[in-house]
């Protein structure tokens, strides 16, 4: 890891990083159905079943809100900001915008699979 790349994550500050590290590991839950189906057999009330069914389902839209708000939060203080605070802003909206792209692409099929 180079200092940029040290600097970056201290700039994104520890909430950010728990905001997206949640986001990016509820999208590994549905990959985890699809990569082993054995999780959701057998009994329906076991640790995985509920996790991969219930809980993540349930918290997908919910971590899609909160980075959309903190995604916002970033343009503002971007527009707000000169020189390296706009260039951090900008920096951090960005990474945002890819998160929120993977979450939408792969929890779109698993809920339009769901609801129809």
């Amino acid at each position: 890891m180079t200092s940029q790349d040290n600097n970056l994550l201290r700039s994104l500050g520890f909430l950010r990083i728990a905001l997206i590290t949640l986001a990016l590991l509820n999208c590994l839950f549905p990959l985890l159905a699809i990569a082993f189906p054995l999780l959701l057999e057998g009994d329906k009330h076991s640790f995985w079943s509920v996790l991969i069914t219930i809980v993540a389902p349930v918290n997908a839209p919910l971590l899609m809100v909160v980075t959309l708000f903190d995604y916002i939060m970033s343009r503002v203080r971007a527009a707000d900001g000169e020189g390296a605070e706009r260039l951090r802003y900008t920096t951090i909206g960005r990474i945002e915008l890819a998160v929120l792209g993977i979450t939408l692409l792969v929890w779109i099929p698993y809920f339009s699979l769901k609801l129809s």
